[in-house]
C-alpha cells in the first residue's frame, strides 16, 4: 500500500534547475541501453510498468519516453532530446520541484553519478543506443 501511495500524481511549482555540467566541460558519452536504462530498471520500474502510463520497462522504456508528451503536465515533453532542462524527467529526478514530488518518491534519490549519466544522455540527444 506504502508503494502505491508514493507514486501518486502531484502538481509542484516552476523551478529551472542549474545544469549538472558546466557550458564548456566535456561530457562522456553516455549509452542508453547499458547505462541509462538500468538505472530506470533498478530506481523506477517498481512504480512505472504501470504508473502515469509510463512504462520504464526494458523493451518499453525509449518509446514511452523519448519525445513522448507527458500525461500530467500537458503540452511539456518527458524527454526533449539535447535539452535537460526542457526535460520533464529530468526536473522530476533531478529534485526540481518544477513538476511536483522529486522521483523516485520513497524518500531516496538517485546519487550523483545517476544523475550526471541521464543528464549526459539526455544532452547528447537521447540516443537509442
Amino acid at each position: 500500500m506504502v508503494l502505491a501511495v508514493g507514486c501518486a500524481k502531484d502538481e509542484g511549482p516552476i523551478f529551472i534547475p542549474s545544469p549538472v555540467t558546466e557550458p564548456g566541460e566535456p561530457i562522456d558519452t553516455a549509452y542508453f541501453s547499458s547505462e541509462v536504462l538500468p538505472i530506470f530498471t533498478q530506481h523506477c520500474w517498481n512504480c512505472h510498468p504501470t504508473m502515469g502510463g509510463l512504462d520504464l520497462g526494458v523493451t518499453e522504456a525509449y518509446t514511452n519516453l523519448v519525445n513522448v508528451t507527458t500525461t500530467g503536465y500537458v503540452p511539456q515533453l518527458r524527454i526533449v532530446p539535447g535539452d535537460a532542462a526542457a526535460s520533464v524527467l529530468w526536473h522530476k529526478v533531478s529534485g526540481s520541484p518544477s513538476y511536483g514530488l522529486t522521483m523516485p518518491p520513497n524518500g531516496t534519490t538517485l546519487n550523483a553519478e545517476d544523475l550526471q549519466t541521464i543528464h549526459d544522455w539526455i544532452e547528447q540527444g537521447a540516443l537509442n543506443n
